[in-house]
């Protein structure tokens, strides 16, 4: 269904008739749907051992410079940390390390549950309702929706007679309701006809407007984001959606994969020849072993919706490469069998020419032949 409603047949999108609440800012936290917490950085550790000793003398400081005190507590603390010696952060590092496997452990378990499904229904409402202001926010040259008769009101003179009678802000629009009913029957007929008016001069301009390609490209953005995944970048998408993805050395060199088999960085050039060619074969191997893998993952539910959300938000997919190679390498079959046939086809053809030259040859001299005996 096309956003918003439409006027004299011409669809309108419900952005530029100003909805109260397009998103909410914050986006929903997987703490919120049992998720698990994400693990503190090794100097965040350490502050929480240092809190209530810095604290107060951050606190204090702050009453006389005017800096926020957590900012100054914060820099107190990296001052702390930093003057640690190796030895003392190491302590600090390893519970990092720790709770960082822990969490790895939990997040591959939450996503399995229909808690995790949830989440990223939130989020997708989220991103969608962001890309939406954002569309709104990019759409130039539109006419200015006219005001109501409330805010006509108090736009002509309403709003400045509360002010000079005390009313806060918070309570203009519930006092403009109150002053509004009061108002006698030519003074309310006035102010009708004056938005009415507006409202027609608004209608006839969005009419014009609509035909533009401005309103056209909002268009555009309006339905993608509408109709699109929420996620945001191939990292999200994957990260969504290729939960079982089957883990491989992709676009890595040999070298690279020497590197994270062994956990030793360029130590792959010093190798022996024969060594390196070890490894080369150990890395087509495993390049061979994932692409199968790949095969068959491509085939499951998981990986075809992951296909949808990425065309929806526009990003490119995962695997895509393995499917182009794939489909050159039929290609590049079926030229060569066309190559064949037409070799084969172009050897029969000089056979049966030199079989019918042959031939005819041998009529020829049987004719000479038949000739001299008579």
């Amino acid at each position: 269904s096309s956003p918003g409603f439409a006027l004299f047949g011409v669809p309108f999108a419900f952005i530029i008739m100003a909805p109260k609440k397009l998103y909410h800012r914050k986006a929903p936290k997987a703490s919120a749907f049992k998720g698990p917490s994400r693990p503190q950085a090794p100097h965040m550790l350490f502050a929480e051992s240092v809190r209530a000793e810095v604290q107060e003398a951050a606190k204090k400081e702050a009453e006389a410079s005017g800096v926020k005190w957590m900012t100054l507590m914060m820099k107190k603390v990296m001052e702390k940390y930093n003057a640690l010696s190796d030895a003392q952060k190491k302590v600090y590092v390893d519970k990092y390390e720790a709770a960082r496997k822990q969490y790895a452990e939990d997040m591959k378990k939450w996503k399995e549950t229909d808690d995790y499904k949830e989440f990223l229904k939130s989020t997708d409402a989220h991103n969608t309702k962001k890309k939406l202001v954002e569309a709104k926010a990019k759409i130039p040259d539109a006419p200015k929706k006219p005001p109501t008769f409330l805010t006509q009101w108090l736009a002509d003179g309403g709003r400045a007679k509360l002010v000079a009678e005390g009313v806060e802000f918070k309570k203009m629009f519930a006092a403009a309701s109150e002053a509004i009913k009061k108002l006698s029957a030519g003074e309310r007929a006035a102010l009708d006809a004056k938005v009415a008016k507006n409202k027609a001069d608004y209608d006839a301009a969005m009419l014009e407007y609509v035909k533009t390609d401005a309103y056209k490209k909002y268009m555009s953005a309006v339905t993608k984001a509408k109709s699109g995944s929420g996620a945001r970048t191939k990292s999200d998408l994957v990260s969504r959606y290729l939960v079982n993805k089957p883990k491989g050395p992709g676009g890595l060199s040999a070298a690279q994969h020497h590197a994270i088999q062994t956990g030793k960085k360029d130590a792959f050039a010093a190798l022996s020849d024969a060594e390196k060619e070890e490894w080369t074969k150990k890395f087509a191997a495993a390049k061979d072993e994932h692409e199968k893998k790949m095969a068959e993952y491509m085939k499951t539910d998981e990986y075809q919706e992951y296909l949808k959300a990425s065309k929806a938000a526009g990003v490119k997919a995962v695997g895509t490469k393995t499917l182009r190679r794939k489909a050159s390498k039929k290609a590049k079959k079926r030229k060569v069998s066309k190559r064949s046939s037409k070799k084969a086809s172009k050897k029969a053809s000089k056979r049966v020419a030199k079989k019918s030259k042959k031939e005819e040859e041998e009529e020829e001299e049987e004719e000479e032949e038949e000739e001299e005996e008579e």
